[in-house]
Order: structure tokens, then sequence, then C-alpha cells
């Protein structure tokens, strides 16, 4: 997902940069950062064309990170008619004056074809430019293709380091790819209790699918004692986040009387069918759905 905004740490150091300059020179910045301010506020407040008429005004734009979200709003069509070209020449200009949130867009856009013409090689060129500044979300992304060798050799061990850089970092996504190298051991030697502990710490930091894997855990004793409480707390927690895996699993509880649930074929359903939704919400395939939901009990129009 493209980022509108950079990680805290970023934010603090470029402003401190930006302070710096305008006190050195002798110039009121007061102006710069009241335009700058109020657009973020309004944006914010989804109020974008109103944000738009602040962030277009030249002081505004020595900002990058407002740049960046001019870049955002073309891309998403927030305020203004969608416009992915457009956007990626203002991620550009946020990238000139070194941010890196702005790298990491452009990356995506490269890896999408969204407004440029698609090349992978061209996205890990901009990946990389993020990631060696720090950007968490950058060095994840790094982990992942290096996982999956896509676009680059497959090397798990050089994976387990893209993610340790982006936890340390501030990266929630990358908590829970960790955990599911060591449960699997791939890179490092398997270790399910450590896998675990990642787990733990990703879903009390709000990673849904460290969530669905926690809960996996207790209800299968994987690198922990099993627990069928504390399994269905983490299941209806990830679901209500909106993993369709959590929801299945949910629906599979109910439907064969598990974790202490009484079977409610009706209440399996309804999980199948939330699961099934989201799926399809995230334009991803459930080859599988009609026969679950007849399953279920399910009436379908056919």
């Amino acid at each position: 997902m493209k980022q509108p905004y950079p990680y805290l740490f970023f934010k603090m150091k470029f402003l401190s940069k930006i302070f710096f300059f305008y006190f050195f020179l002798g110039i009121s910045s007061s102006v710069f950062a009241d335009n700058a301010k109020t657009g973020m506020s309004l944006f914010e407040s989804a109020k974008y064309e109103q944000a738009m008429t602040y962030f277009l005004k030249p002081d505004a734009q020595r900002n990058a990170e407002v740049l960046n979200h001019i870049g955002y709003m073309y891309d998403n069509g927030l305020g203004v008619r969608q416009n992915p070209k457009l956007a990626n020449q203002w991620y550009r200009k946020a990238s000139e004056k070194g941010f890196p949130a702005a790298d990491f867009n452009i990356g995506l856009s490269f890896e999408s074809g969204s407004g440029v013409k698609k090349d992978i090689n061209e996205a890990i060129k901009w990946y990389l430019k993020a990631a060696e500044q720090g950007y968490p979300d950058a060095e994840s992304k790094m982990g992942y293709l290096t996982v999956t060798g896509k676009g680059v050799k497959q090397d798990f061990k050089q994976a387990m380091q893209w993610y340790r850089r982006a936890v340390e970092h501030g990266s929630v996504h990358a908590i829970s790819e960790l955990g599911i190298l060591y449960e699997e051991g791939l890179g490092v030697k398997k270790d399910k209790t450590h896998a675990v502990q990642y787990y733990i710490m990703g879903a009390e930091k709000g990673n849904v699918r460290a969530q669905f894997l926690l809960a996996e855990a207790y209800r299968y004793g994987l690198g922990i004692k099993n627990d069928d409480e504390r399994s269905l707390y983490w299941y209806n927690k990830a679901a209500e986040n909106g993993s369709a895996d959590a929801y299945d699993a949910l629906g599979s509880v109910y439907a064969n009387e598990q974790l202490g649930q009484k079977k409610d074929r009706k209440k399996a359903g309804e999980m199948v069918e939330k699961a099934i939704e989201i799926r399809k919400q995230n334009g991803e395939g459930d080859p599988d759905a009609r026969r679950r939901l007849r399953f279920f009990g399910v009436k379908l129009d056919d």
C-alpha cells in the first residue's frame, strides 16, 4: 500500500532540517509551516479539495511530505481526478528532497505499472533507495521479494536480515514474516517457540496475520501450550481486523463444535460468507467458495 505519511522519526528528522535552514537564513517559516499544517489537518479530516488548495501554495511545497501527499491524492483520486502518471511526478519531486516514503511509492508504481511502465527491476531500485535510508516498509518489501525470488535471487537468510531491519525501524508487518521464517526453518534453524514469540509481539501490535497465526498456534499447540480460549480470542480479533482466514477458521470451529463452542451451522455459514466477501473485496480468488457455502446450508442463486 502506498504511503501518504512516513514514520514519525522520518518526519521529525525532515522538519528539523527545514527549521535549521530557515533559522540560519533569518527567514520566517511561519507561513510555510501554517500552509503545510493546515493542509495536513484538512487531509486528515478528509477535506481533500481544501487540503489540495493549501498543498499547492508555493511555500508549502518546500515540504517534501506535502509533495508526497499531493502524489498520493492524485494516485487515489482524493479531491482531484485520479491521475497515476501525475502522481508519480509529485512523488519524484518529494524524492528529490530526500523523502524515502516517496521513493517507496515510486517503487510500488513500477511494480504494479501504475502511471509508469511495469518494471520490477526499476521498482527494486527505488525500494532499495528507500531501504538504504532505513524506511521500514521498503525493508519489509525487500524481505518479501527476497523470500519469493521476485526480481531478485531467492535467499531466505537475506530475507531474514531485511525483515529484522524493518522490525528494528518500526515495521509491524515484518514481525509476522520473521515468525513464519522461524516456524518453517527458512534461512534460520526451525524454532516454533521463537516463531510464536514473534506472533505474540505482532498480534499485540495489531498485525492481523500474526493474530491469525497466534490463534493457530494456541489451537494446535504449535510452539506453545494448547489453549482453546486464547485461540478463540485471537481468531475473533483477527476476524474483526479483516482476516478472511480467521473467518474461515471460525466457520470450522462452529461447524465442528471446537474450541469449546456449541455446534452452530448457521453461524458457521455466516463466518464463511464474511471470509468470501473479504477475499472478493481484496480481489482474491476463492474457487472453493460455493462448495463451502452449500456445505453450511447457505442458499445460492444458481
